[in-house]
C-alpha cells in the first residue's frame, strides 16, 4: 500500500511540474510574438527557446560507443571506435594512410 501512495505522489508531483514548464513555454512563445516589447528581452527569450529545444533534442542524449569494445570515453568523432583501439588498428597497419604522431 505505501509503494502506491509513493507512486501516486511522484506522478502528481511530475504532473505538476510538466504543468508549470507548459505555462511557461506558453509564455515565452507569446513574447516571442509580441513586437511590442523591447529586443532586449525578445533576444533572450529566443535564446532560451533555442536551449531548451537542443536539449530536447534525441541526438544530444545518444551517446556514441566503441564498436568494438564498448566504451563511452575516448570515442572520437570521426570515427566509432575509441582511441585506444585506432591506436591498435594503426600499429597493426589495418588502417591505410593513417600515421601516429606523438603517441
Amino acid at each position: 500500500m505505501n509503494k502506491n501512495i509513493k507512486n501516486i505522489i511522484k506522478e502528481k508531483i511530475v504532473n505538476y511540474n510538466i504543468e508549470k514548464r507548459e505555462i511557461l513555454w506558453n509564455v515565452k512563445k507569446s513574447i516571442r510574438q509580441n513586437n511590442n516589447i523591447n529586443n532586449n528581452i525578445k533576444m533572450y527569450v529566443n535564446y532560451d527557446i533555442d536551449a531548451v529545444k537542443k536539449k530536447n533534442n534525441k541526438e544530444s542524449k545518444r551517446h556514441k560507443i566503441c564498436l568494438l569494445t564498448g566504451k563511452r570515453s575516448g570515442v572520437l568523432k570521426n570515427f566509432s571506435f575509441s582511441r585506444y583501439m585506432l591506436k591498435n588498428f594503426i600499429l597493426n597497419n589495418r588502417l591505410v594512410n593513417y600515421k601516429i604522431k606523438n603517441w
